[in-house]
């Protein structure tokens, strides 16, 4: 399990695009969905946690799972949701990762390489995005909003985000 601690809030939605942009991380509509919906508030204190990066099959699923699965997985081990606002920071974090395997979207799959930031979904409607991956595509940096259903099934060998401990306002 590889952890690390994400640094996250202070900007306005507005700020944080800019600043996304200018560090030429390249956003899909759904993540821009995500980012100005109504419903997702951004943090105005500058705070911090730290998030594990774990594989469902380590999890114990060795046959894959559901969002839910994982969820009561993960509880088991002491790993919480993030918040879905560390997703847009978290791609800040993971600069060096790993190009995926395929160039190319495969239909009703996770991405290879991808890492999904494990976060509580903004709306049960199953037309609107649930939350967030970061993947590295032909060299670029992306943050890309996902859909799936309740019955999904999560490979074994699918990579996720998940907070460690409660955050804390930071200094820094």
């Amino acid at each position: 399990m590889l952890i690390k601690e994400i640094h996250y809030g202070g900007l306005s939605k507005e700020q944080l695009l800019d600043r996304l942009k200018s560090s030429t991380i390249q956003l899909n509509a759904f993540a821009e969905i995500l980012l100005f919906s109504p419903d997702f508030a951004m943090s105005t204190v500058k705070q911090s946690l730290s998030v594990a990066e774990i594989t469902v099959g380590t999890l114990g699923l060795k046959q894959g799972g559901t969002l839910d699965q994982i969820r009561q997985q993960a509880s088991r081990i002491g790993l919480m949701p993030c918040p879905l606002e560390t997703a847009f920071y978290s791609r800040f974090y993971y600069d060096d990762q790993e190009q995926g395997t395929e160039a190319t979207e495969v239909k009703n799959q996770n991405p290879p390489g991808s890492i999904v930031i494990f976060s509580e979904p903004l709306s049960a409607d199953h037309t609107f995005p649930k939350g967030l991956y970061l993947r590295k595509i032909n060299g670029e940096l992306w943050l890309r909003g996902y859909r799936c259903s309740e019955d999904y099934i999560w490979a074994p060998a699918d990579t996720f985000l998940f907070q460690l401990n409660r955050p804390s306002d930071s200094k820094s």
